[in-house]
């Protein structure tokens, strides 16, 4: 099926096909019947003349009628024409078809009387002594005895030609013309439709070339040749293919980089139109808000978000056009604090067309805040103490008479407080570091089979002022892991010092180093009286004590477990405390074999 323009074309050129065929048909047709009749009259003419020439001689030597008869009929078989001799007084002298006696008086046909008075006659009529329609055409004979003294004739040669034979050759010159032309058409309309395949053909691919554009594809392709518009067409297809690849590329780079960036914020972004429903939405407002993407944007930010201070805010925004910057807490899904921007969105115009709202999350922020202010006042406190133990102890000693006994007394006094100060300002000091440095720790091979070792003879004095039973569960061979072997040795000190002396005294303490699965887990058992379930959350938290009373006894600064959480952390080791009172505490730390 021919569609679009082809049909259009092939339509246009069988119109104009059809009228050159209609009028140049009905032009041969009309020259071709008049050439035919022109020239049969002319031949016809001829053979008169000459049959008359024949019977002129034979007049002219006083023939007998029937010899002209005779002649007639010779004449007529030879020519196929039926020839008649008409005498001037009407009366059928010969006759090449029929009986010349038993005919009619002839002297009333028009074709004899115009002959008489034009030398030519010519009639065409029904001939009911042959029973069917005749074209005649007569000349006078202008010799002979019956010639008048004018030499104008006194005999009329009349020949008869059927009309059937004259229309079917007619007919057989129509329908010649009508076959002529009827091929004339079809070579016509194949070339009509070459041509249209010619024209059409680039402007199909041109066109198919654009909706392949227009469906994503913009290197389609579209070969036209020569240099003429079309392929100057195809060519410009092509090339804005080709722009429109790098514009789209450029587009989706642009738009993907803006998505990731979007995405990738810690901080919520939702975007809304004039209208305050959410256009744009990132995870990270996704899950301040407990929020679905898919559900959320289309939505109203109202509907959405049931916060009245956001949504008059947003209102404010989209109706006056000023950014607003405030502070709100979050209760639901979780407890946040979140600071809040607020920004107009403009577009051509300078018209509003929305608001960008930005929710930077400062929990953890206010978090630390505390933490700081915690920890300043945990440290004045924990410095006050023994600074003002040591100053009241030194202004005694300086505003008193004491005895050499009494100033023995006070000075070993201000020696433990100073050691207290100088075991707080040591811990406090590891702590910075381990703090500072637990991004980037380096690590070595350490054998935590020796450094287990190591450690139960470093606590061995104060396992002899409690009178602890420390036994070692460790294996024969040496056990290799990467970390820092002095922070290491930190943590088994810390853990040992605690449950030697938060434990029993006359305890018990189990240290042991197991081998499972690729990885070496050190574990640190003792039978104290454990720690309460509502201390446990907080035991690595600085300056934290269980029993306040009994960890000043011993001399604890409240930042050992502390540093032992940032050691782990920095080594990404697993660790874990379980107590149960009066049954006992095990800390436990798994760190990769090498």
């Amino acid at each position: 099926m021919f569609t679009g323009i082809r049909r259009r074309m092939i339509a246009y050129y069988l119109v104009v096909i059809a009228v050159i065929v209609i009028l140049m048909g009905a032009f041969f047709i009309w020259f071709l019947n008049n050439y035919y009749m022109q020239t049969l009259r002319e031949n016809l003419y001829n053979q008169v003349r000459l049959s008359a020439a024949l019977v002129e001689e034979m007049l002219a030597r006083d023939a007998a009628p029937a010899e002209l008869d005779q002649l007639c009929k010779n004449l007529g078989d030879e020519l196929g024409l039926r020839l008649t001799l008409v005498a001037p007084d009407g009366s059928v002298l010969a006759d090449s078809a029929e009986d010349p006696a038993l005919m009619e008086d002839h002297s009333t046909r028009p074709e004899i009387i115009e002959a008489m008075e034009k030398k030519k006659g010519v009639a065409t009529r029904y001939s009911f002594t042959l029973d069917e329609e005749m074209y005649y055409l007569a000349v006078p004979i202008s010799s002979g005895p019956d010639t008048n003294s004018e030499g104008e004739s006194n005999a009329v040669m009349r020949v008869a030609l059927p009309l059937v034979g004259i229309k079917q050759a007619q007919s057989n010159l129509v329908l010649f013309i009508i076959g002529a032309l009827f091929i004339s058409s079809l070579v016509a309309l194949t070339a009509a439709v070459f041509l249209s395949q010619r024209i059409t053909g680039p402007i199909e691919k041109i066109s198919v070339a654009a909706r392949a554009i227009a469906g994503g594809n913009f290197t389609p392709p579209v070969e036209v040749k020569g240099r003429d518009e079309l392929a100057q067409l195809a060519s410009s297809i092509r090339e804005m293919g080709s722009s429109l690849a790098r514009k789209m590329n450029q587009v989706v780079w642009e738009k993907n980089k803006l998505e990731t960036v979007v995405s990738s914020m810690s901080s919520g972004i939702i975007l809304t139109d004039k209208e305050q429903n959410i256009e744009l939405i990132n995870p990270a407002a996704e899950n301040l808000f407990d929020l679905e993407s898919e559900k959320a944007i289309g939505s109203s930010f109202q509907k959405a978000i049931r916060y009245y201070t956001l949504n008059e805010n947003l209102k404010a925004v989209c109706r006056e056009g000023e950014a607003k910057t405030f502070e709100i807490n979050l209760y639901y899904p979780r407890a946040a604090a979140l600071d809040v921007y607020i920004l107009p969105v403009f577009g051509a115009e300078g018209v509003i067309i929305g608001a960008l709202l930005i929710f930077h999350e400062t929990t953890e922020l206010r978090s630390l805040e505390k933490m700081r202010s915690d920890f300043v006042a945990n440290v004045s406190h924990e410095l006050r103490t023994p600074l003002t133990t040591v100053r009241g102890y030194t202004e005694t000693i300086l505003h008193e008479n004491l005895t050499r006994e009494e100033l023995a007394d006070f000075l070993k006094i201000i020696d433990k407080e100073t050691g207290r100060l100088s075991a707080l300002l040591d811990d406090l000091l590891d702590l910075a570091q381990i703090e500072n440095e637990k991004g980037f720790v380096k690590k070595e091979p350490v054998d935590l089979k020796a450094v287990i070792d190591e450690v139960v003879l470093r606590v061995d004095d104060l396992r002899i002022q409690q009178q602890v039973i420390i036994t070692k569960n460790i294996p024969l061979e040496d056990i290799l892991v990467a970390g820092n072997s002095e922070w290491l040795r930190q943590v088994l000190i810390n853990v040992l010092e605690n449950s030697i002396r938060h434990g029993r005294k006359g305890g018990k303490v189990e240290v042991s180093l197991v081998e499972k699965s690729g990885t070496a887990e050190v574990i640190v058992t003792d039978d104290g009286p454990g720690i309460p379930d509502d201390d446990l959350p907080y035991v690595f938290e600085r300056f934290y004590r269980v029993d306040k009373s009994r960890s000043r006894k011993f001399g604890s600064t409240g930042l050992g477990l502390s540093i032992v959480k940032h050691i782990m952390e920095a080594h990404e080791a697993a660790y874990s405390l379980q107590s149960i009172e009066d049954r006992g505490t095990i800390f436990s730390f798994t760190l990769p074999l090498i």
